[in-house]
């Protein structure tokens, strides 16, 4: 898994200068952050981190951030945007199924995007849930299977053999949910425009956004989860 997301690294970030990536981008990042509830000085472990557009943005609010990654390439290019900004992070590559840190070691856990790929959702979920200290929060997101989304990736994944989405396994909001540790799980759905949206119209998307929100839709194209470690 490592190699295919390697192949992938140089032309990541280009999905996030798309107006369709950024208006993804800013909704995911309302829910994740709304869960995460950002404290000065925390110690948060991004699982899955990628080229780092999560370490490098909580880095930014103050917090000591490590990002652990199975993909040498995702590292090297995370590393090297982390090097520009002046931000201090902390890159490790390792499998997110044996994570190489003591129990109760960081203040959050974080993975998002990236749970959809890895073979063993529930032990990458209890290692996660290991690591983080009591009264803890983990805060996962993952791409919505009962979504236009899940649809548009599922098509891409049948009529390219290749592609990255080949080896994705898309949740549920009630299949993450059921998956995640502990007791008092909450969840929300975002992301309901769908992939053929005009995103150049930032209004209109953010109208249907909200529309659907406020209708207590599920099938967001991107789903969160947030438990408290007890």
């Amino acid at each position: 898994m490592g190699q295919l997301f390697d192949a992938l690294a140089a032309d990541y970030d280009g999905w996030y200068l798309a107006p369709a990536g950024r208006f993804a981008d800013r909704v995911e990042k309302g829910a994740v952050l709304g869960y995460l509830e950002v404290k000065d000085g925390m110690s948060v472990l991004d699982i899955g981190c990628g080229t780092g557009n999560y370490i490098l943005m909580l880095a930014r609010l103050g917090l000591r951030v490590t990002g652990l990654d199975i993909s040498p390439g995702m590292l090297a290019r995370a590393r090297t945007k982390a090097e520009e900004a002046h931000l201090n992070v902390e890159l490790i590559q390792g499998d997110a199924i044996a994570l190489p840190f003591e129990n109760n070691s960081f203040d959050a856990v974080l993975s998002v995007s990236a749970l959809e790929f890895m073979p063993h959702l529930g032990m990458a979920l209890q290692e996660a849930y290991r690591v983080l200290k009591p009264d803890g929060r983990l805060v996962v997101g993952v791409l919505g299977r009962d979504s236009a989304w899940g649809r548009y990736y599922a098509g891409k994944a049948r009529r390219n053999p290749g592609s990255v989405f080949n080896k994705a396994k898309l949740y549920t909001i009630e299949e993450l949910r059921s998956a995640m540790p502990g007791t008092g799980v909450q969840t929300r759905a975002v992301l309901f425009t769908p992939p053929d949206f005009d995103y150049t119209n930032e209004q209109a998307a953010a109208e249907l956004e909200n529309t659907a929100r406020q209708a207590g839709c599920t099938n967001g194209g991107f789903i969160c989860a947030m438990v408290v470690k007890g």
